[in-house]
């Protein structure tokens, strides 16, 4: 081979090699379409990054400003406590300014409350915020370093380390910006609880203050001279007050308190608003479906449900109320807080004369004394005119001017009037014809002449405060007698209506437990002369510390051995054992008369049912009771221990009782419901007690069986398994009677008597003996456990018509007599029976 064709085949040799070199090399890796896709996600990232950079740039800037703005407004703050403050050096300020001056801290302890809770979302917003940049940056951590571990430069990665590296750039720039708000948050924050405190604290100094200058004041002489009621300053006065008037409801003001709403409402209050609305909604319509029952129709017709009828006509007043409370508790209270005050007193006034109303009204329905109509008829008047003074006195106070001349001239002139409306009720009452004057009576027109005029002269003396207490403590009373008095008439018709229930001689219950119903009526007529006398000292403006330690002594523990009682864990514990009580009769009402009505149960076992769950409700009411009333799980191991003491001795026969009512009642071999014998005594069994069990004989008496004596001795049921029962009908008839008409007889007897069945068997006629006298005969058939004694008087007269009538005699038994002679006189007669 010549040297051309030689280094021509090395060529194509060393070219092969090349290619295959170049085909079998790694090919650069180029950006797949999903790097393209998370390209743009990323770019998108990032501009969202910036915006977010920008915003959070704005807020700190915001912030900045605001903590300038708040340090002014702090400064007002506090200005604002000082000159609270000022008030304790000053006694001549009155009540009314320095309660002018609380009512403005708790709109500022409002608004810094508010203020916080915003401050505290935001921080929790923050918090996140910051724990999602930190996220991102870790992320972004993690991408840079696994870029900086690739060695191959020929390698092409979207996006590129230099991207991620200014994407993490601006997330450390938005955690630095995100700490900075959040330290000047906290910074505001401490500020506003530091003021915070401050206003809490001055405010508790403020109310004692206003406690003791009422104390003070009750007595405290306020002298205001003629002349200063026709003073330049005092007309000057109502006029700037009329020219107030004017402005509550002009349109600058209205727009500035919507504007003011605006900003302070917040959802929670909306939503709170929201569902007292829907709250109401259905108390009305629960009221509308009561309405329609004869039932609650005839109890508010009666004395009984005057209560019901008094509560029902003020319930709109009392919703009315409800509702200025729970403002009163929102951020609409900062915008409209005199309104509010306003609407709750006056609506509260309206609530009592209201209550007092109605009590009056239905008390003279009953008892239509003289005095009590005439009484009515001056109602509305007084009524009225309480209401109108109030409505006055409280708008002025409110709205226009706190001022002690214009307050005290309208006070005195509305006691004026009410002095004339009692001298003319009085004279007006003296005209009626039938009128009596017994000394009662004259006791109570000159103690309500002394009341109204005792008012006026302490207001004219210059007691101002003391006849606004003389007068606001006598109406509370005659609201709390009123309401007391139509309380105890309903429940003095309950004891009547239950007393009714009962037999006159042996006064046994129809299923109810006069002894606790006792202890429950007395315990409700104590609990409303507590409740009176806890009105009464309250409208008589008893001192808060009364009240305290009569709660302390209430809650007051007292240790004996490791077991703690108080008087309040007595009274809880019996609350709650009343509570069970009650909960066990309607549980009865309800298993009886819808849970277990349809579900084709024997009697018996429905009150096994019924008896076991009232067991289970009265072991968990014991047990919520002994914990209520002091008896932790050590106390009752204790207890218990000494109650398994109590089983070894003298308590055995009890537990053992228990023990075998429950066997029956699971077991179930005696049921309610069931006819049983014992000792040769017939009784249908009435009730499972815990201890025993009564039956109900035939002759209406009552036996009382230890359940043990079931378990233990023999007892027949006769109704165990089916009503049915087989009997016997013995027969005898003459001798030389056809003996199959008898038996025909026997059979067409049973057969039309429809007390005798044809189940489990038919009846029957055995031929069973020759007897004395007669053939006897036994009819053996089958009957009911309630009818048998019927199906026997049946059959017996349907077989003496039979018999009648075809003949066949009944014999009786027969005895000769033989007279012998020649024996002595004292055994003359001897009497064979043959």
């Amino acid at each position: 081979m010549s040297i051309k064709k030689t280094n021509r085949v090395l060529l194509f040799m060393i070219l092969a090699v090349c290619l295959s070199a170049l085909s079998w090399a790694e090919p650069v890796i180029q950006a797949p379409s999903e790097d393209k896709d998370s390209l743009i996600q990323f770019e998108q990232a990032v501009e969202a990054a910036k915006k977010n950079l920008g915003d959070l740039e704005k807020e700190l800037a915001e912030e900045q400003r605001l903590i300038k703005e708040e340090s002014s407004q702090h400064q007002i703050y506090r200005t604002q406590i000082n000159s609270m403050r000022n008030f304790l050096l000053v006694p001549e300020i009155g009540i009314a300014v320095i309660e002018k001056g609380v009512e403005q801290l708790d709109i500022s302890i409002s608004l810094i409350k508010l203020k916080i809770q915003r401050l505290v979302e935001k921080e929790a917003k923050a918090k996140q915020d910051l724990s999602a940049v930190k996220e991102k940056t870790n992320l972004m951590d993690q991408r840079i370093a696994e870029f900086g571990s690739f060695t191959d430069k020929d390698i092409i990665r979207e996006p590129g380390i230099k991207a991620l590296k200014s994407y993490r750039t601006i997330l450390q720039k938005q955690e630095k910006l995100i700490v900075d708000i959040a330290d000047l948050r906290i910074l505001e924050m401490k500020n506003s609880s530091e003021l915070l405190k401050s206003f809490e604290e001055i405010r508790i100094i403020l109310k004692k203050e206003i406690k003791d200058k009422k104390g003070m004041l009750l007595f405290q002489r306020n002298e205001i001279e003629v002349k200063t009621f026709l003073s330049k300053n005092f007309i000057k006065e109502i006029v700037n007050s009329v020219a107030k008037a004017g402005q509550l409801f002009s349109r600058e003001r209205v727009s500035l308190k919507l504007s003011q709403l605006k900003e302070h409402i917040t959802i929670g209050g909306v939503m709170m608003i929201c569902g007292f609305l829907v709250f109401c909604f259905f108390v009305f319509k629960g009221l509308i479906f009561l309405r329609q029952k004869d039932g609650y129709k005839n109890i508010i017709s009666k004395r009984t449900g005057y209560p019901l009828l008094v509560l029902e006509n003020s319930l709109f007043l009392v919703l009315w109320i409800l509702l200025a409370v729970i403002l009163s508790k929102t951020q609409v209270y900062l915008v409209f807080p005199d309104c509010i005050k306003f609407i709750k007193t006056f609506l509260t006034v309206i609530l009592i004369t209201r209550l007092a109303s109605d009590s009056i009204r239905l008390i003279v329905k009953e008892k239509a004394h003289l005095l009590f109509n005439a009484l009515y008829g001056w109602r509305n008047a007084f009524v009225w005119g309480i209401r109108l003074y109030c409505f006055i006195y409280l708008f002025v106070y409110r709205f226009l001017s706190p001022d002690p001349v214009i307050l005290s001239s309208i006070r005195i002139f509305s006691e004026a009037m009410m002095v004339a409306g009692v001298f003319l009720f009085w004279n007006a009452y003296k005209k009626m014809e039938g009128r009596t004057n017994g000394m009662g009576l004259k006791l109570l027109v000159g103690w309500s002449r002394i009341i109204a005029l005792a008012g006026l002269f302490a207001d004219i003396s210059g007691y101002g405060y003391f006849a606004s207490w003389w007068y606001k403590s006598w109406g509370i009373s005659i609201m709390i007698i009123c309401i007391c008095t139509l309380l105890v008439y309903s429940m003095k018709d309950i004891d009547r209506k239950f007393k009714d229930k009962f037999e006159p001689v042996s006064r046994s219950s129809y299923g109810i437990s006069y002894p606790f119903y006792w202890i429950f009526s007395n315990g409700l007529y104590f609990l409303i002369i507590v409740v009176a006398l806890a009105g009464l000292m309250f409208s008589w403006s008893v001192s808060n510390v009364f009240f305290v330690r009569l709660w302390a002594l209430f809650y007051q523990k007292y240790t004996i051995g490791k077991i703690e009682l108080s008087m309040a864990g007595f009274a809880f514990a019996f609350v709650v054992i009343l509570l069970t009580y009650l909960l066990t009769l309607s549980w009865k009402k309800i298993m009886t008369a819808y849970v277990l009505k349809d579900s084709g149960l024997s009697t018996g076992a429905t009150e096994s049912v019924i008896t076991i769950s009232v067991y289970v409700i009265w072991s968990i009411g014991i047990l919520v009771s002994l914990s209520v009333f002091g008896l932790n799980t050590t106390s009752l191991a204790v207890v218990f221990g000494a109650l398994s003491i109590g089983l070894g001795f003298g308590l055995q026969n009890i537990f053992n009782n228990f023990i075998s009512g429950l066997i029956l009642l699971f077991e179930r071999p005696i049921q309610v419901g069931d006819v049983v014998e014992v000792g040769g005594i017939w009784g249908e069994v009435q009730k499972i007690n815990v201890r025993s069990t009564l039956v109900q004989t035939y002759t209406n008496s009552s036996l009382i069986i230890p359940n043990s004596e079931f378990i233990s001795a023999l007892v027949t049921n006769w109704s165990h398994k089916d009503p049915y029962i087989r009997r016997d009908l013995m027969v005898g008839v003459a001798y030389g009677s056809d003996t199959n008409l008898v038996k025909k007889l026997l059979l067409q007897a049973a057969g039309s008597v429809s007390e005798v069945y044809n189940y489990p068997h038919p009846p029957k006629v055995q031929f069973i003996n020759f007897g004395d006298s007669s053939l006897d005969f036994r009819l053996r058939f089958w009957s009911d456990i309630d009818k048998f004694i019927d199906a026997e008087s049946n059959l017996r007269f349907e077989i003496d018509g039979l018999f009648k009538e075809h003949h066949v005699v009944i014999p009786f038994p027969q005895r000769d007599l033989h007279i012998l002679s020649g024996l002595p006189s004292g055994n003359k007669e001897i009497i064979e029976d043959n």
